[in-house]
C-alpha cells in the first residue's frame, strides 16, 4: 500500500483538470495513519496539531463535506482561504488522536472507512485497528465529523495480469483463472460493493454515504458510473492539486497527501503555491520501446527492466512513453500489441509488468500507440490504405481516415487499452498526418466527391486549402474518437500527439502534413514535437533547436509541448555521443523549452 500511494503521490497528478484563474480555490488534506512510526505517511500528532494552529492562525475556513458539495454544485462561495481535512481507512488512532485535535481546534473532517474492515474481516496485517461502529457513530454525533465510504472490500490488491503483477482493484479488471473479467463481471462486483457498503452505512450509522473516496486513489469510467448509481455522486482521489467551484472538482475532487515529513513550512509551501502539481514542474520524457525489454526468458526480460529502471532514475525522468505494440522491425506499421484485447494478436501480455515497474519508481507511465499504422485493419485489396498519386506515398502503411469501418476497430482497440493496461494517458504516434500527395486511396477518392462534388484527379487536388482543412480535420475526428473510447475507461487520461518540427516551423507546410501545431495545443495536454536534427539532416543543430524553441513560444506553447530529440542516428546506426546529446538538451533548456524528451531512451544521464 506505502509503494502505491508513493507512486500516487505523483502519478495520479496526471488526471487533473486545469485550474481556472480567478475564484476560490479549496485546498483538501489526505492523511492517514498518525503516531506510527516508520510509516511514510503517518502524521505524528504533534505535526498534525502544529498543522491545525498554522490553519487557524492564518485565517483559513475549514470546509465540511456539505459546504464542499454546495461550493462544487455552484450554490456556495467560499473564503478565498479554504481548506479541508481528510481522512483514509479509518484506523482507531483516529478516534484516539485526531477526534480530540478536532475538538480542541473546532475543526471539521471528513472519514473515510473500509466497512469490511469495520466489520473486523480481512483487515490487512499491517493495519493496526479501526475504529468500531460505536465510535463513529460517536464522532459524527459532534457535528465535526462526517463518515464516508472507502468502499466495502476493495482496499487491496490482486493479480491483474498473466505475469501475477498486483494493482488497487476498484479501477482494473481482475485476472482470475486465466482469463480477465468481463464488463458485465467488473461492474457486478463494483456494484456489490457499493451496494453492501450502503447498506452498512444505513444500518449502523442511519444514512448513505455521500462520497466514494477511491481507495489507492486508483478508479475507472465504470466506477465513477457505479459510485453514482448508489448515490455517491462526489469521488475523491489522491491527485494533489487544488479545487475551483465546479462540477468536474466535485467527481474528480483533487487531495494532497500528507506524509510524515510535511512540516508546517511544506504546508505552507503546498497553499500558497496556487499549482496543478503534475505541472509544477519541468517534464523529463522518455520514450520506451517494449521491444527492446521483451524476452521470453522472464529472467532476461526481468533484468531488462531493472536496467531501465536504473537508466530513468540516473535522468530524473518523470514521464515514459511506453510502447504499447510490437514493432520488431522498426518500420511503425503494427500487427500485434503487448496488451490483451479483442482485435490483433498478442506478442506477450506484458505492458502492465513494464508500466508498473516504472509506476512505482513515481514516474508517470503514458501508452504510446499509433492512430493509423495497424496494417490488419487494411483491405486485401488496400482499397482503405492511405495512398498518394504518382506513388508518393509515405512512409507507413496506414489507414485511411475517411475510413470509418477500419477506425472502429482502432477504438476498439483503444477501448481495450484502456480496459486491460494501467496506462495514464496516451501518446499517439506521428502515423496521423496526410502529405500532400495524400489521400488517393478509393475511399479517400470517395469523401472528396461527396465533399466537394468533383473527381480527385489533379495532383493536390482541385479544392487546395478546403481539402487539407478537410483532411486535418479527419485525422483529428480519428485521435479524437481514439482517444474518447480510451477514456471509458481512464476518464482524465492525459493526451500526447506526436507532431513533426516542419507544422511548428513553418506553419505553410500544414499543407504537407495536414497538422496544425496551434491546434494541437488547444485539443491535447501536450503536443510532442519531434525535433531530430540528425534525421532532418540539420547542419547546424543548436540554431535548428533555437529556432524550434522560439516557435514554440511564440506559439504560446511553452507549457503545453514536450520537444523531443533522438538520441540514436537511425542513418548511422549508432548513439549520439554523451556530449552531443547533452549539448542538444542544454540548448533548449537555454532556448526557454520547459518540457524535454528524449527517443530511444539513451543509456546517457540527462545531466541537471
Amino acid at each position: 500500500m506505502k509503494r502505491i500511494l508513493r507512486t500516487l503521490l505523483i502519478l495520479g497528478c496526471l488526471l487533473l483538470f486545469a485550474v481556472p484563474a480567478v475564484m476560490a480555490k479549496v485546498a483538501i488534506f489526505c492523511y492517514h495513519e498518525v503516531d506510527r512510526p516508520n510509516d511514510a505517511f503517518a502524521v505524528s500528532s504533534g505535526r498534525l496539531e502544529a498543522h491545525l494552529k498554522y490553519l487557524k492562525k492564518e485565517g483559513y475556513h475549514f470546509v465540511t463535506l456539505n459546504e464542499y458539495l454546495a461550493y462544487t454544485d455552484g450554490k456556495l462561495k467560499l473564503p478565498d482561504k479554504s481548506v479541508m481535512i481528510t481522512f483514509d481507512d479509518g484506523y482507531r488512532s483516529f478516534y484516539t488522536k485526531v477526534y480530540p485535535l478536532l475538538k480542541k481546534y473546532d475543526v471539521p473532517a471528513m472519514l473515510a472507512i473500509v466497512t469490511s474492515w469495520t466489520d473486523g474481516e480481512g483487515l490487512p496485517t499491517d493495519v493496526r485497528a479501526v475504529a468500531t461502529w460505536d465510535e463513529l457513530k460517536e464522532m459524527e454525533k459532534s457535528g465535526l465529523v462526517t463518515v464516508v465510504s472507502h468502499s466495502h472490500a476493495l482496499h487491496k490488491q490482486q493479480v491483474l495480469d498473466p505475469q501475477g503483477d498486483r494493482n488497487g482493484i476498484a479501477g482494473a479488471r481482475l485476472y482470475l483463472n486465466g482469463r480477465y473479467e468481463t464488463d458485465e463481471e467488473y461492474i457486478r462486483r463494483l456494484d456489490n460493493d457499493m451496494a453492501q457498503t450502503q447498506a452498512e452505512f444505513r444500518q449502523y450509522l442511519g444514512h448513505p454515504s455521500k462520497v466514494m473516496v477511491w481507495p489507492y486513489g486508483i478508479y475507472s469510467g465504470p466506477a465513477i458510473d457505479a459510485a453514482a448509481r448508489h448515490g455517491m455522486t462526489a469521488t475523491f482521489l489522491l491527485d494533489g492539486g487544488v479545487n475551483p467551484a465546479d462540477k468536474a472538482h466535485q467527481v474528480y475532487a483533487r487531495r494532497m497527501i500528507m506524509s510524515s515529513d510535511t512540516n508546517v513550512r511544506i504546508l505552507k509551501k503546498l497553499l500558497t503555491k496556487d499549482h496543478d502539481t503534475w505541472n509544477s514542474k519541468p517534464l523529463r520524457m522518455a520514450q520506451i520501446d517494449i521491444d527492446n525489454l521483451y524476452d521470453a526468458n522472464p529472467l532476461i526480460f526481468r533484468r531488462n527492466i531493472t536496467n531501465t529502471l536504473s537508466q530513468l532514475q540516473a535522468s530524473k525522468v518523470n514521464v515514459v512513453a511506453l510502447q504499447a505494440f510490437a514493432d520488431p522491425d522498426g518500420d511503425g506499421n503494427v500487427d500485434a500489441v503487448y496488451f490483451y484485447n479483442h482485435e490483433l494478436p498478442v506478442v506477450a501480455d506484458i505492458f502492465n509488468t513494464v508500466a508498473t515497474a516504472i509506476q512505482q519508481q513515481n514516474i508517470t507511465v503514458i501508452a504510446w500507440m499509433p492512430g493509423l499504422a495497424y496494417t490488419p485493419f487494411l483491405a486485401a485489396d488496400d482499397s482503405n490504405m492511405v495512398q498518394g498519386l504518382q506513388g508518393k506515398t509515405g512512409w507507413y502503411r496506414r489507414l485511411s481516415p475517411f475510413d470509418e469501418q477500419g477506425l472502429q476497430k482502432v477504438q476498439t482497440l483503444y477501448g481495450d487499452l484502456g480496459r486491460y493496461t494501467t496506462a495514464q494517458g496516451v501518446l499517439l504516434q506521428d502515423d496521423l498526418y496526410l502529405n500532400d500527395f495524400e489521400d488517393a486511396s478509393p475511399v479517400g477518392q470517395q469523401a472528396y466527391q461527396k465533399a466537394f462534388g468533383q473527381t480527385f484527379t489533379a495532383q493536390k487536388g482541385q479544392q487546395g486549402e478546403k481539402w487539407v482543412d478537410l483532411k486535418t480535420e479527419r485525422l483529428n475526428e480519428a485521435a479524437d474518437k481514439a482517444l474518447k473510447a480510451f477514456r471509458q475507461t481512464r476518464p482524465n487520461a492525459i493526451t500526447m500527439r506526436d507532431v513533426y518540427s516542419a507544422p511548428v516551423l513553418n506553419p505553410k507546410s500544414r499543407e504537407w502534413f495536414a497538422q496544425d501545431y496551434r491546434d494541437c495545443l488547444k485539443r491535447y495536454d501536450y503536443t510532442v514535437v519531434m525535433a531530430y536534427p540528425q534525421m532532418d539532416h540539420q547542419a547546424d543543430v543548436q540554431l535548428y533547436l533555437q529556432d524550434v524553441a522560439q516557435a514554440v513560444k511564440k506559439a504560446g506553447g511553452t507549457d503545453k509541448t514536450i520537444v523531443k530529440i533522438q538520441s540514436y542516428d537511425w542513418e548511422k546506426e549508432k548513439w549520439l555521443d554523451k556530449d552531443t546529446f547533452q549539448d542538444e538538451l542544454k540548448t533548449l533548456k537555454k532556448s526557454g523549452i520547459r518540457n524535454v524528451g528524449v527517443y530511444p531512451q539513451t543509456f546517457h544521464t540527462w545531466g541537471k
